[in-house]
């Protein structure tokens, strides 16, 4: 391949695997603007004091709060969570950073070990309100 472009083989290689990797990276950031996009038209953006007030009778405040400062790092500026929203598919938030990233904090900030807490609720969707809900299940007793 090098010797089409007149360059070394090593730097045509490195330019055709930096020009993939930049192709790749630009198409999941316009995918990933465009769910947002069709999400915030498709709801309203609730303010912090409106979605704690959603989440009220599921949760915890602690809870929301984790999640409500947890989905921004991954959604603001655009959008703001809902607790309707499902994370995966709504939010686009990858599931390993849920299962290691969210889980591993939320344990830490409860004092509690990671594999103490309890299965993902079979029926559940993976919506912010019943990961929110899943949170509250850590046992009281492990909590203190």
């Amino acid at each position: 391949m090098g010797e089409w472009l007149g360059v070394p083989e090593w730097l045509a290689v490195t330019a055709f695997v930096i020009g993939g990797l930049a192709i790749w990276l630009t198409r999941g950031f316009v995918m990933l603007r465009r769910a947002h996009r069709r999400v915030a038209a498709r709801r309203p953006n609730p303010t912090d004091a409106e979605f704690f007030a959603m989440m009220a009778q599921d949760c915890s405040p602690e809870a929301a709060r984790f999640v409500w400062q947890q989905a921004l790092i991954y959604i603001a500026p655009r959008l703001t969570p809902h607790p309707d929203d499902h994370l995966l598919d709504d939010l686009c938030i990858d599931d390993d950073d849920i299962d290691t990233d969210w889980v591993s904090e939320w344990a830490d900030q409860r004092g509690v070990l990671q594999k103490t807490l309890p299965d993902w609720p079979k029926d559940w969707p993976l919506t912010v309100r019943n990961f929110a809900r899943w949170l509250d299940l850590v046992p009281a007793s492990a909590a203190a």
